[in-house]
């Protein structure tokens, strides 16, 4: 009986320092695996860098609509736009789709926000709804329009400061369901799909076609015009051929 509680006892022993060496080791391999972690984040976020100042310089290189007198050129770091105070979106937006997107695949944000580089104040979330609780529940009343993206954010998805960039207010305008969800984003796909296949960056300029006699959504705090026409223009600077698209903003049924 005491041989059997001596051996219970030796194995148990045994079965703890074995039981600790494992872990220290584990520990020891964890260790490694976030040192390599920060080392790719870190790189990460060079690449990143390095690619934002090569998409500014290409877009002040190849891409640049004329900027009339009295407009102001906004500039993030991910694209470039002009406001239109009276029709409270972007005249126009111009980015680059970059080959990047082929493996990087950064989560949507949908942190809709103004934007602050905006003067006379860019449009806001109660431009689109109003958002209220019933017995604590968030309930959304919609004027009837998406937030529909100019430069849009799937193209942004290999950078979180590019992505999270293209849901200021200014690159939004207001687009029927039907369209935002159908052709427009047939369309954005097929250009993303140009870039994979290609492996080539476009250059895309993409705007509402603006005009006095737009009709407003009343119930928006800012008046924002309700566009009737969308254009999008890509190019492809490498091989020196482009593309452009106006498409009604409704539900298309034909093809591209």
């Amino acid at each position: 009986m005491r041989k059997t509680a001596l051996f219970a006892i030796i194995f148990l022993s045994f079965i703890n320092v074995y039981s600790q060496t494992k872990s220290i080791e584990l520990e020891k391999i964890q260790l490694k695996i976030n040192e390599k972690e920060t080392e790719i984040d870190s790189l990460k976020k060079e690449r990143e860098t390095i690619l934002l100042t090569y998409i500014k310089e290409q877009v002040q290189q190849y891409g640049l609509p004329k900027v009339e007198n009295g407009e102001e050129l906004i500039e993030h770091k991910a694209y470039v736009l002009v406001y239109s105070e009276k029709h409270e979106q972007a005249k126009w937006v111009v980015h680059i789709i970059s080959t990047a997107i082929i493996d990087e695949n950064v989560s949507r944000t949908n942190d809709f926000r103004v934007d602050t580089l905006i003067k006379t104040g860019s449009a806001e979330e109660r431009d689109f709804f109003t958002k209220y609780k019933v017995d604590g529940k968030a309930v959304y009343d919609g004027f009837g329009y998406d937030r529909g993206h100019l430069a849009p954010s799937a193209d942004f998805r290999w950078s979180e400061t590019a992505l999270s960039e293209s849901y200021f207010y200014s690159n939004i305008s207001p687009q029927l369901d039907d369209f935002n969800r159908g052709s427009w984003a047939k369309l954005e796909g097929m250009l993303r799909k140009y870039v994979s296949e290609n492996n080539v960056d476009l250059l895309v300029v993409t705007g509402p076609i603006l005009t006095d006699d737009l009709a407003v959504i009343e119930r928006s705090i800012n008046k924002v015009s309700i566009p009737k026409d969308y254009f999008k223009i890509a190019y492809d600077f490498e091989n020196n051929r482009a593309i452009g698209f106006v498409m009604p903003n409704k539900k298309i049924y034909y093809p591209l």
